[in-house]
């Protein structure tokens, strides 16, 4: 899908350059800017942009948000409050969960540093998209407020599937588990550590659960087999 980011009455040209650099870091090209009051070519602007200069320099200044959004099948006003209209409302985790379903460009505004978009603005969107903030600490530097948001987008278009990196090291199976609790148990029974008998089965339990609700690998296996060797060795020269 096609994204715009459309940033309106922005007025330090250092935010200028940090929402091209996070929109960079997300792989987001489509800068648009409307009556901006800080210049994109500004050496502070270019500087805080850093590799994503193009994407400042390639940015498109527009005299209005109707103008701006002329192409957006969808428009995404972003708000730190509720507004008194009418809107459909998303965080930046749901809008990401729903935005494939999102007619395609989708447009999403952002205002001014210190007002935000006005009410009359919003009423332009389609949809208000919030982010949950510690209300204590509320106000968002405009290029985080749209780092998150892109940020979402992002890992719901890039989603991996969760591993382990082992390296080398193989998990261990159900079988390698059993060998070495067997071990384990062999071991325990001649260092006399269950000491009373009647408590043996209670404590074998508790102990053996704990091994088998652990994700292992044969590193840790042939580590904890070492390690015990080598107490025992000590234990038995008292």
């Amino acid at each position: 899908m096609s994204t715009r980011i459309i940033l309106v009455g922005t007025q330090l040209p250092e935010n200028l350059g940090a929402v091209a650099r996070v929109m960079g870091n997300f792989n987001q090209t489509h800068l648009r800017l409307v009556m901006p009051l800080a210049d994109k070519n500004d050496s502070k602007a270019i500087a805080m942009a850093v590799s994503a200069h193009p994407i400042l320099t390639n940015a498109i200044c527009f005299d209005s948000i109707q103008d701006a959004t002329h192409d957006c099948c969808t428009v995404i006003g972003t708000t730190a409050q509720p507004r008194d209209v009418i809107k459909h409302h998303a965080t930046p985790f749901s809008f990401a969960a729903s935005y494939s379903t999102l007619p395609s460009p989708v447009g999403i505004l952002f205002g001014p540093e210190r007002t935000g978009l006005t009410t009359d603005q919003i009423a332009l969107c389609q949809q208000t998209l919030h982010i949950p903030v510690n209300p204590e600490c509320s106000s968002l530097n405009l290029s985080h407020a749209v780092g998150i948001i892109l940020y979402e987008l992002f890992q719901k278009q890039n989603a991996t599937i969760p591993f382990w990196q082992h390296g080398k090291t193989p998990p261990a199976t159900a079988a390698d588990v059993d060998a070495f609790l067997t071990f384990l148990e062999e071991k325990l029974d001649h260092t006399h550590f269950w000491r009373t008998e009647s408590k043996k089965p209670g404590m074998r339990r508790n102990l053996f659960g704990f091994f088998k609700r652990q994700i292992v690998f044969r590193q840790d296996i042939q580590t904890l087999r070492g390690m015990i060797e080598a107490l025992e060795s000590q234990a038995l020269k008292r």
